[in-house]
C-alpha cells in the first residue's frame, strides 16, 4: 500500500513538473517571438525609407530647396496687390438712321437752294410716277445682290415699253450701259445732272438737246435690281453729290 501510494505521488510530482516546463517553455517562446517582431519591424521601416537605387533616402533631408511653407498659427503678412479697375469711358453713339437723316438734310437743302437758284424744277418720269422705291442714305436691303447698301436714287415702277421721259431740260451728256444698272442716260444743266437707269430702248444720243417732257426711251430691266419688278432707276446730282430727286419735282405742273 505504501509503495503505491509512493508511485502515485512521484507520477504526479512529473506531471506537474513537465506542465510547469510546458508553461516555461510557451513562455520563453512568446517572449522571444516578441522581441523578433519588434525588431523586425524596425528593420522594415528603416529599409523602407531607403530607395532601392541608393540615389535619396526619403528619410534623410533634402538640402539646397527652400520652399516657405508658413507654419500653424503663424499670420501672412504678404499682400496681394490688384490693378485697379477702371470702367471704360461712356460713350454715346448716334443711331445711322440720325446721322444719315441729318446728312440727308443737308444734301436737300443745298441742292434745293442751288436748283431754285438755277430756276429749274423737276416733273415726273413716267406717265404715273408711282414710287417703288425711295432715296436713302442708310442700308437697304438689295433682294438680287443680297447685300445692304444705299439706295440714292429713286425707283418708279411701271410696264416694260412704258415711256420715260426728261425731268428737266438739258443736254444729254451722257448714254452708256451698265453691268449693275443697264442702259443709263444722263441730262446735265448748270450743275445739275439727272440720270435715268434700266432703259429698254433709247431714243436720244449724246450732245442732243431736250425740254422736260421728251420722251428718252422706255423701260427695260435694272440688272442690280432684277429681282424687283418692272422699273427705272432714278438719280439726281447736285455740285456731283447725290440728292433725294423728291424734293425737287414739281407736282404742281403734273
Amino acid at each position: 500500500m505504501s509503495r503505491y501510494y509512493n508511485n502515485k505521488k512521484s507520477r504526479r510530482e512529473r506531471i506537474g513538473f513537465y506542465t510547469a516546463l510546458t508553461i516555461c517553455l510557451i513562455a520563453i517562446c512568446m517572449a522571444v517571438y516578441s522581441t523578433y517582431s519588434t525588431v523586425n519591424d524596425n528593420q522594415k521601416i528603416t529599409s523602407v525609407s531607403t530607395i532601392e537605387t541608393g540615389v535619396a533616402v526619403v528619410n534623410e533631408p533634402v538640402t539646397n530647396v527652400t520652399v516657405p511653407v508658413p507654419t500653424i498659427g503663424e499670420a501672412v503678412t504678404e499682400e496681394i496687390t490688384l490693378p485697379p479697375v477702371t470702367s471704360a469711358p461712356e460713350t454715346t453713339v448716334q443711331p445711322a438712321t440720325d446721322a444719315g437723316s441729318q446728312k440727308g438734310t443737308m444734301a436737300r437743302e443745298d441742292a434745293l437752294e442751288t436748283m431754285l437758284a438755277a430756276n429749274v424744277s423737276l416733273s415726273m418720269p413716267t406717265e404715273s410716277g408711282h414710287i417703288m422705291r425711295e432715296f436713302s442714305r442708310d442700308s437697304v436691303y438689295y433682294k438680287t445682290l443680297n447685300t445692304w447698301k444705299p439706295h440714292m436714287a429713286l425707283d418708279f415702277d411701271g410696264e416694260l415699253g412704258d415711256d420715260v421721259k426728261a425731268m428737266l431740260n438739258g443736254e444729254v451728256t451722257k448714254v452708256t450701259e451698265d453691268k449693275m444698272y443697264g442702259k443709263t442716260v444722263e441730262i446735265s444743266l448748270n450743275n445739275v445732272v439727272t440720270g435715268y437707269c434700266g432703259l429698254g430702248e433709247v431714243k436720244v444720243k449724246q450732245g442732243e438737246k431736250v425740254d422736260r417732257g421728251d420722251k428718252l426711251g422706255t423701260i427695260g430691266a435694272v440688272p442690280a435690281e432684277a429681282s424687283d419688278k418692272n422699273h427705272i432707276h432714278v438719280y439726281v446730282k447736285v455740285n456731283n453729290t447725290y440728292a433725294d430727286p423728291v424734293s425737287f419735282i414739281n407736282y404742281d405742273n403734273e
